[in-house]
């Protein structure tokens, strides 16, 4: 807008075209908000029927609570693939927000025109083409962080509770571990694994980025906050 190519948009009036597009967007984002929301509570509905189950008779294997990690990993990657769908309309959205509703509140000599048309042509470049905006492994780690970690945490202190007080209060710590066995599989091995698997989910939680927007910027993630130096990416590459 700084050439005057677009210098003649009425922010306090935008074309429909706009206008329609963010409806759509909005309508999308709440769409993909209440299938985020069904997935969790498929989540925690699943781990709350097993937990009931394996506490109800001290007969029933331990391994039954594992289960429900499985399905509690099933959902999370359900889930994850949602809120890459979810982000991208949300991401446009905050675009709109910055290059139509903030210039059309402000007086005209206010409004950054150039930093307008950056986002504008930012926005009609992603439309433009389906990618999301972020990948797997941090839509993985972000829901970690907000709903499946707690859950995910939640399992294994019952698992461990099962181990300890199934059929009987274990009498030392190396038959608390000989009746983690699966199978073929000894007891100090499933141990292993279980640790494993935890540590690597609190790495990938903690390595995603955050959702949450402070001055128009993506937040890195938990562990780049803490480094010196590292700031948010500029309101024009938030998108």
């Amino acid at each position: 807008m700084g050439d005057g190519r677009n210098s003649g948009m009425d922010h306090s009036n935008p074309p429909q075209v706009l206008v329609h597009l963010y409806r759509a967007a909005v309508q999308h984002a709440d769409i993909w908000r209440q299938r985020l929301d069904a997935t969790t509570n498929w989540a925690v509905i699943t781990t709350a029927a097993v937990i009931t189950f394996s506490f109800g008779s001290a007969a029933t294997p331990h391994f039954v609570v594992l289960l429900a990690l499985l399905f509690v990993v099933f959902f999370l990657l359900m889930e994850s693939r949602r809120y890459q769908a979810y982000n991208l309309w949300q991401r446009r959205i905050r675009v709109l927000h910055r290059a139509i509703i903030v210039p059309a509140l402000k007086p005209a000599d206010e409004v950054d025109h150039e930093l307008v048309e950056v986002l504008l042509k930012k926005l009609a470049e992603d439309i433009g083409s389906w990618f999301p905006a972020i990948p797997i492994w941090a839509a993985v780690g972000y829901r970690l962080r907000r709903n499946y970690g707690p859950l995910m945490t939640l399992i294994l202190l019952t698992w461990l509770l099962k181990l300890y007080a199934h059929p009987d209060s274990a009498p030392s710590a190396f038959e608390y571990i000989d009746r983690a066995a699966v199978g073929l599989a000894p007891g100090a091995l499933v141990f292993v694994v279980i640790g494993v698997f935890f540590v690597a989910c609190m790495l990938l939680a903690l390595a995603a980025p955050s959702e949450q927007m402070k001055e128009w910027s993506l937040l890195p993630s938990p562990i780049d906050r803490i480094k010196p130096g590292t700031r948010g990416a500029d309101g024009a590459d938030a998108i």
